[in-house]
């Protein structure tokens, strides 16, 4: 089981390695060109990677340290299952647009201090600490963290095939965590059976399992 300093730290770890993604000539280039992503700019692409990674200082700073759970706690499987459905999904091409007009160097200072605050801020959160993280539904931080690990990984990727780089290497651990909260989405819509048909038996599966979102 991965602990808080090592989730932490893996965090912090695939933002750094983003931020050099970002960094790049080509994006700055490209920062007005259509992305690998549909509907959004390699520039709103940028923008939306550091808005979900911050968004851990964002629910932090919103979440009273004290606050005490009245019924189950999201994991990280739940948490992406009530985002897809959630008003602000739908709205992240218009603010990722809206945020990419500082530009390319803006984005990139306002990425580096919020990594620099966000490694002062993990050491000081407890192991325990909630937040509230979709519509006041809390969480751990640790499992936030997780799913700060499925936006960041992800879109670095995406961010550095819309530029023409390769994927840059990342931690083995991080993508693991990724791995398996993208198969517990799938198992929690579709079923543990028509998972395992997905991946071994092809010819069974009679649901489109991936991509989970």
């Amino acid at each position: 089981m991965t602990s808080s300093i090592q989730l932490r730290s893996l965090v912090l770890e695939a933002a750094g390695v983003a931020s050099e993604v970002m960094a790049r000539p080509e994006v700055e280039q490209r920062w007005d060109e259509p992305s690998a992503l549909d509907g959004m700019t390699v520039g709103s692409l940028a923008a939306h990677l550091v808005r979900a990674t911050g968004a851990t200082l964002a629910y932090l700073d919103r979440t009273d340290p004290d606050v005490v759970p009245d019924g189950d706690l999201l994991t990280p499987t739940t948490y992406f299952h009530f985002a897809v459905d959630s008003p602000i999904h739908s709205q992240i091409r218009d603010v990722s647009a809206s945020e990419s007009e500082i530009g390319f160097r803006a984005t990139i200072d306002k990425f580096s201090v919020l990594l620099e605050t966000m490694a002062h801020r993990f050491d000081s959160e407890p192991e325990d600490r909630l937040v509230a993280a979709l519509q006041g539904r809390l969480m751990t931080l640790d499992d936030f963290c997780r799913t700060r690990l499925i936006e960041i990984l992800l879109h670095l990727e995406d961010l550095a095939v819309s530029v023409g780089l390769e994927r840059p290497p990342t931690n083995p651990a991080a993508t693991a965590i990724v791995v398996d909260i993208v198969t517990g989405i799938a198992r929690h819509v579709h079923g543990d059976w028509t998972v395992l048909h997905a991946l071994a038996r092809k010819e069974r599966c009679e649901a489109e399992v991936f991509p989970v979102f």
